[in-house]
């Protein structure tokens, strides 16, 4: 059987220059940077105290149900807005949908670092050299948010997604380091390549703005020396579709899928020719790295931009994962199926 086509029809966009795709493009071209000082925690002690903050959202303009924001942390909350962002740019019909499904990638959660490090301290005992686990089971849980581990287990970033947005599909949080964004979005392509899904809001979120990243940062030596890397955050969503599917409800066409491709190591070097799109250099530069939602940033921003010829989206981990993905512009895709 022959694979499905499929083709994007909607982008949704979150950085720290801002709410959306418009905002940021217009940051982007005016050259303004985002980049300043950490002011959701103390960042003094490390070797950079730089960040990228995502400032002025509110997320209750994009929650269907306010008040599930009591159960999501950052990265969750930017995965929402800008999946709603994606639909809403695609004219996608609202309501229950049993055929969209949800793959969305984050390279981690900050597991409220700074009520588990109250916790912790909580159960230091002064007169025992090492943790007393008991002490740590009847004081520091009990001090915990009793709705602390639901806020941070790793699958719940997709599944905001879906209960926000009534996806009833396919349903995966993909954590493959810093590549975990692309590699979400070729899967989320894949889904529907092989009919497991109808449509799929497909791409990365991320919050590195928090002591944990920070420390993990600094250790690697990443935070410093002649070109260290910014923390920052935000998320990049796209709506794929079925192509036959998308053109019988009018749908507007911003690109096809070419190709795709995951590893584990070295094997996306003809798929990476055209390397990353130019956005990423400018995001990078001016809003810090987003980590697992660079690649698909970039991606959003060059499809925006209207595709003159084939995009390829690279991302690489420092572990060896890496995904890549070429899109075509929809005429160019038309004419090599003919």
């Amino acid at each position: 059987m022959r694979e499905r086509r499929v083709v994007v029809t909607g982008l949704g966009l979150l950085t720290p220059l801002g709410t959306g795709l418009g905002a940021t493009r217009l940051a982007l071209a005016e050259g303004r940077c985002a980049i300043a000082p950490a002011t959701l925690f103390d960042a003094s002690p490390f070797a950079s105290p730089l960040a990228g903050e995502v400032r002025g959202l509110d997320p209750r303009a994009y929650f269907r149900v306010p008040k599930a924001l009591k159960l999501c942390d950052r990265r969750t909350r930017f995965a929402v807005c800008a999946a709603a962002m994606a639909l809403e740019d695609a004219g996608f019909p609202a309501g229950p949908c049993d055929g969209l499904g949800v793959s969305i990638g984050t390279s981690g959660s900050d597991l409220g670092a700074e009520e588990l490090s109250a916790a912790l301290a909580r159960s230091e005992d002064p007169a025992l050299s090492a943790r007393d686990t008991d002490a740590f089971g009847e004081a520091a849980l009990a001090g915990l948010n009793p709705l602390w581990l639901l806020v941070h287990l790793p699958n719940m970033t997709s599944a905001h997604v879906a209960i926000q947005r009534e996806a009833r599909g396919p349903n995966t949080t993909v954590m493959t380091g810093w590549a975990a964004g692309l590699s979400a979005i070729v899967e989320g392509a894949a889904w529907i390549a092989e009919g497991r899904a109808d449509a799929v809001l497909a791409g990365g979120a991320d919050s590195a703005v928090h002591p944990f990243a920070f420390a993990a940062l600094e250790q690697k030596g990443l935070l410093s020396g002649p070109s260290p890397l910014v923390p920052a955050e935000g998320a990049a969503v796209v709506l794929f579709e079925e192509r036959e599917a998308a053109l019988a409800r009018g749908a507007r066409l911003l690109g096809e899928v070419g190709a795709h491709a995951l590893s584990a190591g070295t094997r996306l070097a003809a798929l990476a020719a055209d390397a990353t799109p130019a956005p990423s250099r400018q995001l990078e530069r001016l809003a810090g790295n987003l980590l697992a939602a660079h690649a698909p940033a970039a991606l959003v921003l060059s499809l925006a931009e209207g595709l003159a010829g084939p995009v390829a989206a690279v991302a690489m981990g420092p572990a060896g994962e890496a995904s890549a993905l070429l899109v075509l512009p929809p005429d160019e895709a038309a004419r090599s199926a003919a």
